[in-house]
């Protein structure tokens, strides 16, 4: 069913599923627990009442995926707040510099229930409208807008590519504050009678998967990987839909090898996510287009899209917004191609490109991921002083990486050689769904 709103969700979902179970979680000391889809729509309709009466017009959301994130995450919208998804990763500072950027008056934080921060002083423009971050990969992070309708509308594009129904488990380890994890494992779930089962954390990777009997992953390529390499997959683990970054051919074939069907899904923060989907088990990559979503390709290869998911634009950036949302027309900055099936080929991003002193051209994701593999570890190129430079992480010893260039140069013309190595302390920097954050890695070289 196509839904408008966040009430539309609750109440159907109370209507449809009753007694089901919508949401189940493990507490501190080891025990199940659930709340049904009656139960659900209650907790949300009482936290609506209480933030009605407030005075604030713009609310934060913060913590780890909870009960209490849950309801507060559909109540605040359907009270008419202004609702900004914070991000638990971030430092005290960092948070206090966004409840004061975006005039937050009170955070919901999932652990002590509604906490009054300041009152009557936000805009009302946008109320019930929801704010996520961009994933900042080539630049800092911006708050994409985007409605209840949107959303909603992401979560029935999903379905009718990859249906989930009430006998399917979905557990959510990707953080909820950015959309991919938050349509994916929240929405879809809870529009189609499915359970959404909440992760622990990063300490319980490789035990939320079968002590929740999962059903369906919804992955990273970095987090598919450590699953992959611990074992830890449920054995009614049936689908896994892939997505946020690109994925090797290795580890198509081993998720093959275990007769899961694997699913790879392409959307932004900027369309709420879903797009696009696979729906070929033979060929993940091959990706189909949602329904109503129309795709062209632009001379210089970027993908533009047009979606009833589009987002209302970046919060207070009318210029960014007109840089990239024309007359209706999303310009990504990926690049791809359509076959003739009329399915969707991503080829990286268009600032995924380096262009070469001699104007010839070298596409990151193909080359760096033939590194990763050649060096078992995750490495970035970027052009330092015009020469291809190799970055590694982790104090990686200089000497294997420059066995692993020498391999690689041998394959290349002298062009499209990497000339220069350099080794970092820690890892690479990311952002929370694994992307590379290379205008961070610029700023630390």
């Amino acid at each position: 069913m196509k839904y408008t709103s966040f009430q539309e969700i609750i109440e159907q979902g109370k209507q449809n599923y009753g007694d089901a179970p919508a949401v189940r979680f493990i507490n501190s000391s080891g025990m199940l627990h659930e709340l049904s889809y009656n139960q659900l729509y209650e907790r949300v309709m009482d936290r609506v009442q209480r933030l009605k009466e407030t005075n604030c017009s713009c609310v934060g959301i913060y913590g780890p995926a909870s009960p209490e994130w849950i309801i507060d995450f559909f109540a605040a919208p359907i009270a008419g707040k202004r609702t900004v998804l914070l991000d638990p990763a971030m430092t005290r500072e960092e948070t206090q510099r966004r409840i004061t950027d975006f005039e937050i008056e009170a955070v919901l934080p999932s652990n002590v229930g509604f906490m009054t921060v300041k009152e009557g002083t936000a805009s009302k423009e946008a109320c019930g409208d929801i704010l996520v971050f961009s994933s900042g990969t080539t630049s800092a992070d911006k708050a994409v807008v985007l409605s209840q309708k949107a959303l909603a509308y992401s979560a029935w594009n999903g379905q009718q590519m990859l249906a989930c129904g009430k006998d399917d488990v979905i557990v959510a380890m990707l953080p909820l504050n950015h959309v991919f994890g938050l349509v994916c494992t929240v929405l879809w779930p809870l529009c189609n009678g499915a359970v959404t089962a909440l992760g622990r954390g990063m300490r319980y990777y490789t035990e939320d998967p079968a002590a929740y009997h999962t059903t369906i992953l919804v992955m990273v390529p970095t987090l598919l990987n450590y699953l992959l390499a611990t074992e830890s997959f449920s054995t009614e683990c049936h689908t896994i839909l892939l997505g946020a970054a690109p994925c090797s051919e290795r580890v198509f074939q081993a998720i093959r090898e275990k007769k899961i069907r694997l699913s790879y899904g392409y959307g932004l923060s900027e369309t709420a996510s879903g797009l696009a989907i696979s729906v070929d088990a033979e060929d993940p990559a091959a990706l189909d287009l949602c329904p109503d979503t129309k795709i062209t390709i632009a001379e210089d290869g970027e993908v533009l899209v047009e979606t009833p998911c589009m987002m209302e634009g970046y919060w207070r950036k009318p210029e960014d917004t007109a840089a990239v949302l024309q007359n209706g027309v999303l310009h990504t900055g990926d690049l791809g191609e359509l076959d003739e099936q009329n399915r969707l080929h991503l080829k990286g991003r268009k600032n995924d490109v380096l262009v070469l002193s001699n104007g010839e051209k070298v596409y990151l994701p193909e080359v760096e991921q033939k590194l990763n593999e050649l060096l078992d570890e995750e490495v970035a190129l970027v052009l330092l002083y015009d020469t291809l430079t190799i970055v590694v992480g982790h104090n990686k010893d200089a000497d294997a990486v420059k066995q692993a260039v020498d391999q690689f140069n041998e394959t290349q013309p002298l062009s499209k050689r990497i000339m220069n190595i350099r080794v970092i302390e820690g890892s690479l920097p990311r952002t929370a769904t694994g992307k590379l954050k290379r205008w961070k890695l610029e700023e630390l070289l």
